[in-house]
């Protein structure tokens, strides 16, 4: 008969192999960078540009004044589409206060085409795109309700308090 410690330290090993446990760390950390991370899509792009001043100009117009630390397109250009711009801000909190504030933009002359959303991991780009093309799907067979993506669900919200969902839909 095995003790319980010689059975707890076999399954322990296993469950926390280095591999395990370096893929955990290394998702954490991955996280945490892109916590202080958006991604502004749609901002055009200029053989002379400043991005930290025009990333500056953008935030400003919704009402914020974050600290830029760093500012760099990514992706690879293609055509005439402006490649979208990854903008690092100070802490996470401020990231929020600028996601909440992002809608603002759709207002503003010169910046309706302007959208910033948080740095997704490509699998969490695929899944949101999935939830996207739900949602389009939906306002097409059902285009008197109102749908949005809460908690990486789609539901139907009420036209008048679009602040919480009528039904899960």
């Amino acid at each position: 008969m095995k003790s319980y410690s010689a059975v707890v330290s076999r399954s322990c090993t296993a469950a926390f192999s280095e591999k395990k446990l370096h893929a955990a760390v290394k998702s954490a950390n991955d996280k945490e960078d892109r916590s202080r991370n958006v991604i502004m899509y749609g901002v055009k792009e200029t053989a002379d540009e400043t991005l930290s001043t025009k990333a500056s100009e953008i935030l400003l117009e919704i009402g914020e004044k974050p600290v830029v630390k760093d500012c760099c397109r990514v992706g690879l250009k293609h055509g005439e589409s402006p490649r979208p711009v990854k903008v690092c801000l100070s802490s996470s909190d401020m990231v929020q206060q600028v996601l909440r504030k992002a809608r603002l933009l759709r207002e503003k002359e010169g910046y309706r085409t302007v959208y910033i959303c948080p740095d997704r991991t490509v699998d969490e780009r695929r899944a949101y795109k999935k939830l996207v093309e739900e949602l389009k799907a939906r306002k097409v067979v059902e285009p008197d309700k109102f749908f949005v993506i809460r908690n990486s669900k789609v539901v139907s919200v009420s036209r008048n308090s679009r602040s919480a969902p009528a039904a899960n839909s």
